[in-house]
């Protein structure tokens, strides 16, 4: 089943085209300033570089977040409307899910990390047990403190929130923070596909109201938490 695969949670933009689980071409951009000038040409440049036809294409699959308000909301955008010209069936992976899929080999638990606010990360966790990826933790949103504290055991950190926070994180875990692999620090397209083919088996398709997957806290508990921060008078 060839799959056209996108990520544009971060600035980090990936698209790709496999065929099932192999990868046949993908085009990463590093710090892109707008996924809504440079998304679509990236897919002509894609399919151009197989000689390849849109026709060919027999599913989308794309990342729905946490991650960058706006890229998610290109990135959606564009399949829907990819899925509305043609029928073709969607997909919709969690991003920290299939960041997880760059070290489906690890036998410690695996914690994606992403930077959210200012100070702020989203992360979560999974462990992959007979080539089966399960979620320890669900996706969440909140200091590289409360990060470190639902962290209890040796664990394989990696992500730009990780590149971002690393020395503190080190410092405060010690050995329980082991560095991920060089090629997970960015999301990648695809391990968004490899994250979509159990959906593809089981006929799990986007229904017709889709939204990316934010992840914010609630304003009570952003208010709390800047009272808990401010300086007594």
């Amino acid at each position: 089943m060839k799959l056209l695969v996108v990520e544009t949670a971060t600035r980090y933009q990936s698209v790709a085209l496999m065929d099932g689980t192999v990868l046949l071409a993908q085009q990463n951009q590093e710090d892109c300033s707008s996924h809504a000038s440079s998304l679509l040409p990236a897919i002509q440049t894609l399919l151009a570089s197989l000689q390849c036809p849109f026709s060919v294409i027999e599913g989308l699959a794309v990342s729905a977040g946490p991650g960058s308000f706006t890229g998610l909301r290109v990135g959606l955008s564009t399949m829907v409307g990819f899925r509305t010209v043609t029928g073709l069936p969607l997909v919709i992976v969690p991003t920290l899910e299939a960041m997880a899929w760059s070290h489906r080999t690890s036998v410690h638990p695996v914690c994606p990390v992403l930077i959210a606010r200012t100070n702020e990360v989203y992360w979560a966790q999974f462990q992959w047990k007979n080539g089966c990826v399960v979620r320890l933790l669900e996706d969440r949103v909140g200091t590289i403190r409360e990060m470190m504290d639902s962290i209890h055991r040796p664990t394989v950190l990696f992500g730009e929130g990780w590149l971002r926070h690393q020395g503190v994180i080190m410092e405060a875990l010690g050995d329980g923070a082991i560095c991920g692999a060089a090629e997970s620090m960015n999301p990648s397209a695809y391990h968004v596909g490899l994250a979509s083919l159990d959906a593809f088996q089981a006929g799990k398709f986007a229904g017709s109201v889709i939204a990316p997957h934010y992840v914010q806290r609630s304003e009570a508990e952003v208010q709390w938490d800047l009272k808990r921060r401010r300086p007594l008078p």
